[in-house]
């Protein structure tokens, strides 16, 4: 049985495994993430997919950190497998952590597979994260889809891989939400095709589509589509990251200034940032909230015991 605590942030499940998954032994967290993905990927379908959970959700997974300046390992996974680094996941978990009464300092740092992140949480409950540092790998890139629909963006990493692009000729609403995404899946496919890749050859594998807010504070509505083919609820933490490490690039907001990604459900990460060594240090913060725990019973019978099939 696996033992689970379910939140959402800002709209965007997250399930945090508390016990009772398979131990994946000794080594760095990205060992155990590629042993984890070798050895556990049926399970980790159950643990997210239909009819246990849902296509968009994200579960996190805590372990002991290998690095003993960290709090705790974390590896992120949705419907497909692993993530490099989620950040609406992590402020679920700070939260469950909270919740737990297993936060009693300042802060809390994490391991994960995309580097080390450290969170706060405040009196309110509002969740800041300090992400991993984030860049803009190539600017102006320019995609055909299958439809003949020409799209321009930037190629960014804040803890995955994004292809970021200015929408044209949609609006951000929920009205649109198909369109959306099959937009987004063409811009997937087309750089798939066209072998355009972060650095060292990455996979992009999320695309954000976003326009400019309507107020004078600088930020962005966004739509990002994630590896699965599922839609961000929450603006997305490492989406914001890599939108802002772009910005700052082209000169588009000064340090100390607040960025502001609201998603299509209307909710909003704040953002800052920091200089850093390649990119930029950005701290995303938002609110999370529970809304079940439980265990997840996997009978050996059961014909969805993994999820249901993609």
């Amino acid at each position: 049985m696996i033992q689970y605590i379910d939140l959402h942030t800002e709209g965007e499940p997250t399930r945090v495994i508390t016990s009772g998954f398979p131990d994946l032994g000794a080594g760095s967290i990205r060992q155990r993430c590629e042993f984890m993905k070798k050895n556990f990927s049926e399970l980790c379908s159950g643990i997210v997919r239909e009819p246990r959970g849902h296509e968009a959700m994200v579960a996190a997974l805590l372990l002991e950190p290998v690095d003993q300046s960290c709090d705790h390992g974390v590896i992120f996974f949705n419907n497909v497998g692993p993530l490099g680094m989620c950040g609406h996941g992590t402020m679920g978990v700070v939260r469950a952590l909270k919740d737990q009464g297993l936060i009693n300092s300042e802060k809390v740092s994490f391991e994960t597979p995309a580097g080390i992140v450290e969170a706060r949480i405040d009196d309110g409950g509002r969740i800041s994260v300090v992400n991993v540092e984030s860049y803009c790998h190539r600017k102006d890139v320019e995609v055909i889809t299958s439809s003949g629909r020409k799209a321009v963006g930037d190629i960014a990493w804040g803890g995955n891989w994004f292809f970021i692009s200015e929408i044209k000729g949609l609006s951000l609403e929920m009205q649109e939400l198909g369109s959306l995404k099959d937009y987004a899946a063409e811009i997937r496919a087309a750089l798939d095709l066209n072998e355009i890749c972060g650095e060292g050859g990455a996979c992009i594998d999320h695309v954000e589509l976003h326009e400019n807010l309507e107020r004078d504070r600088p930020g962005v509505r966004s739509f990002t589509l994630c590896p699965g083919m599922e839609w961000d609820r929450s603006p997305c933490g490492t989406g914001t990251s890599a939108t802002l490490a772009c910005m700052v690039e082209r000169n588009e907001i000064n340090e100390g200034e607040v960025w502001t990604q609201e998603s299509l459900l209307g909710s909003r990460f704040e953002a800052t940032w920091e200089s850093g060594s390649k990119g930029i240090i950005p701290t995303i913060s938002g609110r999370a909230w529970p809304s079940s725990k439980g265990e997840l019973i996997f009978e050996e019978d059961d014909p969805f015991r993994n999820g249901f099939p993609s």
